[in-house]
């Protein structure tokens, strides 16, 4: 088997593949990152091509579910026994996805930390789809490629943010696909929020009025930093990580740090991993899902 975790996105326009290698006392390499556009061979060929020139069959793979093949649900914890959990979970979130429960592959993860006194224990419940986690799996397996797991872009993202060394003390890290935006709070390797937002890339560069766009962002940061305020006994977060974008959206970094009593930083992967291939930003940008999956390293998965 080949060294490290290799992470296969399948984008609307093409493949993205990383692969991360991990050494005791090192930075995390990145020794390979590739973008394949679909063209006109369709996604089986050029799945098929990949898997051959990068031997995926001899690599642990992952890949990421997209956002309409599951769903991520903040719940009460049951007070059940740990062997019960995902079963109370099961009845507790039958009514709040929009596909039965009984088509529904579970997992579950505890909010850390202490919460404020008076507030009922809380935990994540990751509610996918099993039709599209069986079909991904033989959509791989076709390929000739090693699934070995599947993940969620908040997990994603939130491998992205342990990168920072400012994520000991809490990081808010913002993310921008052409169609949307992604939030999350995370600290020491645990996720203790996630948001998702319409505003894109697409839209931050074509939207007339830049400042009104930029106005919601920060709102919505706002309201991600006071919840986690209100809701966890932690030191207030200081910091906001701006994910690599594929070109610099003007103004946005100095609007965000004149309306945000926080630390603005950009992300630039290059300066966090050694990167033993080229990693533009536009790279980055692009594959920015599957890079945080090969970045997992907990062996639990969907």
């Amino acid at each position: 088997m080949l060294p490290g975790l290799t992470g296969i996105g399948l984008q609307s326009d093409g493949l993205c593949i990383a692969r991360i290698e991990r050494m005791t006392g090192r930075m995390p390499a990145l020794t390979l990152l590739d973008f394949r556009p679909w063209g006109e061979q369709g996604q089986e060929k050029v799945l098929e091509r990949a898997a051959a020139d990068y031997e995926l069959a001899r690599s642990r793979c992952t890949t990421v579910l997209d956002a309409n093949e599951y769903s991520l649900l903040l719940t009460e914890a049951p007070d059940v026994p740990p062997d019960e959990l995902r079963a109370a979970i099961r009845w507790r979130i039958k009514d709040l996805i929009d596909f039965h429960i009984n088509d529904a592959t579970l997992d579950v993860f505890e909010l850390p930390g202490e919460k404020a006194a008076g507030r009922a224990r809380s935990m994540y419940a990751v509610a996918a789809r099993s039709m599209a986690i069986q079909k991904r799996a033989d959509m791989m397996s076709a390929a000739g490629i090693n699934l070995d797991v599947i993940d969620i872009p908040e997990m994603s993202q939130r491998n992205l943010a342990s990168l920072l060394p400012e994520e000991a003390k809490g990081v808010v890290l913002l993310s921008f696909s052409p169609a949307g935006g992604l939030i999350t709070i995370s600290k020491q390797g645990d996720i203790y929020l996630s948001r998702n937002i319409d505003i894109g890339f697409d839209l931050m560069t074509s939207f007339q009025d830049s400042n009104e766009l930029f106005d919601r962002i920060a709102l919505e940061v706002q309201r991600s930093l006071d919840y986690y305020d209100s809701h966890f006994r932690q030191a207030p977060i200081s910091t906001l990580a701006l994910a690599p974008m594929p070109r610099e959206i003007p103004g946005l970094v100095d609007f965000l740090k004149a309306n945000l009593n926080a630390n603005i930083i950009t992300m630039d992967l290059t300066k966090l991993m050694e990167c033993e291939v080229e990693a533009r930003p536009e790279l980055q940008s692009a594959c920015l899902t599957v890079l945080g999956a090969a970045l997992r390293q907990e062996e639990r998965a969907l």
